[in-house]
C-alpha cells in the first residue's frame, strides 16, 4: 500500500528521515522525486542522522554520489537528474 506523507517544514522533513533511518536497513533504495526545493536533501540529512553519520549532509547535484560512513552503516546518497537513460545510468557505473 503507498502511503502519502506530507511535511510542512524543513523540521518535520527531517523528523521524518530521521525516523525511517531507525527502520532503515543495509541494501534499502529509497527514491525520492520533486522540484528543486522540495527537501530531498532535507530528508537524507535526516536519514543521515538517524543512521549515527555525523558528516555534513550536502546536494550531489554537481557530484552525482555523496557517500557518508560513520553511522550504522554507510549512505549513499545520489542525483539521478542528469542521467537521462538506462545508458547513462550504466555509463556513470551505477547499474552494478
Amino acid at each position: 500500500m503507498l502511503q502519502t506523507i506530507v511535511t510542512r517544514r524543513p523540521e518535520e522533513t527531517h523528523a521524518l528521515g530521521e525516523s525511517w533511518a531507525g527502520e532503515a536497513a543495509p541494501g534499502w533504495i529509497i527514491g525520492l522525486v520533486g522540484h528543486l526545493g522540495a527537501g530531498k536533501t532535507q530528508l537524507v540529512k535526516g536519514i543521515a542522522k538517524g543512521l549515527g553519520i555525523t558528516s555534513r549532509v550536502q546536494s550531489p547535484t554537481f557530484t552525482l554520489v555523496h557517500e557518508y560512513s560513520g553511522g550504522r552503516f554507510p549512505l549513499y546518497h545520489l542525483d539521478l537528474y542528469r542521467l537521462e537513460d538506462e545508458a547513462a545510468i550504466r555509463s556513470a557505473g551505477l547499474d552494478q
